[in-house]
């Protein structure tokens, strides 16, 4: 039975070998597999025998293909079909009338596979996000409660950038609420031909009902620039032009003119944690006493590694020149906030 089945064998591997790729090289040695790629100099062949190999360009003669290939010239001219050896290095195209030279040929990949030669297409728009709570409390001579919660989401693409955020605070005290805020807003950001200059809006608006302050609604735009952007590291200024206007709950209302300078850094820290830090000035143009300077660095701390959940430490600052006389400047915020965020 062996001996009926071993001939049918041997003919399978002998029309398998005469159907697959060749190369001729120039120390006489053929080479038989499967061709995967022609570039920068080198062929890839898969052999059955010794695997993987990757041929220097220079050293071959002549090439003849099984199936059909699509390939590029170096005068960029582009070839498709089974490719046959031709006299004197020439390269043959199956049902084709002219020919050339093998060191010609810049590229070779398969049909139906991609073309090296092309850049990769840009990477699409990847949303991600991020939803946070805080509590705290105090009990003994004084009951306080004070709570605030937020969801953002960004929208990131290879040349821009938009952020969508939506929080609020509450807080109470011996049984009195003294605080309840709401903010959402949006920031968006475009770079300037694919360089680290930007350009740049963003809006917001709060509603403070404790403060006396209906509502607030602000607009920005103006110019960017990262003065590096990496991976794992950024610094960027940005400078625009401001309009606020402020709506009072007496029916009271005002506009307000200026700049709003900001200074970015955020940091990954290995892989334990991350950095940002913000530095605001706004200067009003109509009063120059009229300034904010407004501070906040925080450092998120992942919880579990395998999880998307992380504790966000930090602290701001907020400073305000022109207030009422029995109000301070300066208001100093601690916060501890539990982070979830997604991709």
């Amino acid at each position: 039975m062996f001996k009926k089945l071993l001939p049918i064998f041997c003919l399978l591997l002998t029309v398998s070998v005469l159907k697959a790729d060749k190369l001729w090289l120039l120390d006489g040695s053929v080479l038989v597999g499967e061709i995967g790629l022609l570039l920068d100099g080198k062929v890839s062949l898969k052999s059955a025998s010794a695997g993987e190999l990757k041929i220097e360009q220079s050293q071959i003669l002549k090439i003849e293909t099984e199936g059909s290939f699509n390939g590029l010239l170096q005068n960029e001219q582009r070839i498709s079909g089974r490719l046959l050896p031709g006299d004197d290095g020439q390269l043959l195209i199956a049902g084709g009338s002219g020919s050339f030279a093998l060191q010609d040929l810049k590229a070779l990949w398969g049909e139906g596979a991609a073309d090296p030669t092309l850049p990769e297409p840009p990477k699409g728009r990847v949303w991600s996000g991020e939803a946070y709570v805080d509590v705290s409390g105090k009990t003994g001579n004084t009951e306080k409660f004070t709570g605030g919660a937020g969801l953002k989401t960004t929208l990131v693409g290879p040349e821009d950038r938009l952020l969508l955020y939506l929080n609020g605070s509450y807080a109470r005290e011996n049984s009195n609420t003294n605080e309840k805020a709401y903010r959402g807003g949006f920031d968006y950001e475009h770079s300037i031909a694919q360089s680290l200059n930007s350009w740049f809006v963003r809006g917001e608006i709060e509603k403070d009902k404790y403060s006396g302050l209906e509502w607030r609604k602000q607009l920005v735009a103006g110019y960017g620039y990262f003065f590096f952007k990496e991976e794992t590291t950024e610094l960027r200024l940005r400078i625009g032009a401001s309009i606020q206007r402020k709506e009072y709950e007496d029916g009271e209302a005002d506009n307000a003119y200026g700049l709003d300078v900001n200074l970015h850094y955020e940091r990954q820290i290995d892989e334990w944690g991350t950095l940002i830090s913000d530095l605001t000035y706004t200067p009003g143009l109509n009063n120059y006493d009229d300034y904010r300077i407004y501070h906040e660095s925080a450092l998120d701390i992942p919880l579990l590694f395998s999880k998307p959940l992380s504790l966000r430490l930090g602290i701001s600052n907020e400073y305000n020149n022109l207030v009422s006389d029995d109000a301070k400047r300066m208001d100093t915020t601690y916060f501890a906030k539990l982070v979830y965020k997604w991709k």
